[in-house]
C-alpha cells in the first residue's frame, strides 16, 4: 500500500503466516527471500522436495491483510520485512532476470533472454544493456510493475505511506536482522542459507554511469528517501 502522486494505491502483497508464532513475513522480492523462505519452510515443516527446492512454488499458509486504510498492516501479528539499497537490487534484477547470472530457480522458457517474471513487458529484450534495462524500468510505473523492481516501499507501508510493520530489516546486515527476528518470536536458531546468488561477485556501482545511477535514483526516490540509502553506500 502507499501513494503515488495524490493517488491512494492499495498493491498485493506476498505474506507468509507463521502461526504458531503468531508473525508474519512479508516478501520483498530481491531482497534474499529465496533464503529466507527457504528457511521458514524447514521452519513450518513444508517439504520443497516437489518442486526442487524451489520455496516459490510450494503453498504457503498466508495472512489475511488488514482492510484498514492506515496502520499495522496485519494486526495482532508481529510483521517483518526486509529491504535493500535501491541501486544494488537493480542491478541483482538485471543479472538474475536478463543476463542469467544465478543460479536458482529463474527460468526463461517463455520468452528466451527475458526471465519469465518480464517476459510480459515489450520494454525487456534479451541482451539489452544495463542502461536500456535502467531505461526500461524507469518506463513502468509501480502500479504496473513487476514485483522484482517495484518500489520497496510498497510491500511494507498503508494507504497513507507510513510504515504498516513492526520490523524492517536490512539486506545489509541480513544475518544480524534476521537473528532479532529469531529471538523477538521464539524462532529456532537456524542459519540462513545462500540462496538464488550470482556466480561472479561484482560491485553494484560498477554498472552505474552517472546517468543510469541519477534515472534509478529518481525512480527508486521514495525508497531512497524513506530508508535512508545512498548510491555506493552498503
Amino acid at each position: 500500500m502507499a501513494k503515488d502522486k495524490g493517488v491512494t494505491l492499495r498493491y498485493e502483497v506476498d505474506a507468509i503466516l507463521l502461526e504458531p508464532y503468531r508473525a508474519v513475513y512479508v516478501e520483498t522480492p530481491k531482497v534474499a527471500c529465496t533464503s529466507i523462505k527457504t528457511a521458514l519452510a524447514e521452519i513450518l515443516g513444508i517439504s520443497l522436495k516437489s518442486t526442487g527446492g524451489d520455496p516459490h512454488c510450494v503453498q504457503w499458509p498466508t495472512a489475511e491483510m488488514s482492510s484498514s486504510h492506515s496502520g499495522r498492516l496485519f494486526p495482532g501479528l508481529f510483521t517483518f520485512a526486509f529491504v535493500r539499497n535501491p541501486w544494488d537490487r537493480l542491478v541483482s534484477c538485471y543479472r538474475d532476470k536478463i543476463r542469467g547470472e544465478v543460479d536458482g530457480y529463474t527460468y526463461f522458457t517463455i520468452r528466451p533472454g527475458v526471465a519469465n517474471c518480464l517476459a510480459r513487458f515489450d520494454a525487456f529484450v534479451p541482451g539489452m544493456s544495463f542502461g536500456d534495462f535502467v531505461a526500461a524500468v524507469a518506463s513502468i510505473r509501480d502500479e504496473n510493475a513487476d514485483a522484482h523492481f517495484r518500489s520497496q516501499h510498497t510491500f511494507v507501508t498503508d494507504e497513507e505511506g507510513n510504515s504498516g510493520i513492526d520490523f524492517l530489516g536490512r539486506f545489509e546486515r541480513l544475518a544480524e536482522d534476521f537473528r532479532f527476528v529469531q529471538e523477538r518470536i521464539g524462532l529456532p536458531r537456524n542459519e540462513l542459507p545462500w540462496l538464488q546468488k550470482a556466480r561472479n561477485a561484482a560491485r553494484y556501482t560498477d554498472f552505474y554511469n552517472k546517468e543510469t545511477r541519477q534515472i534509478a535514483g529518481e525512480r527508486f526516490r521514495q525508497d531512497i528517501e524513506m530508508f535512508g540509502y545512498e548510491f555506493g553506500t552498503a
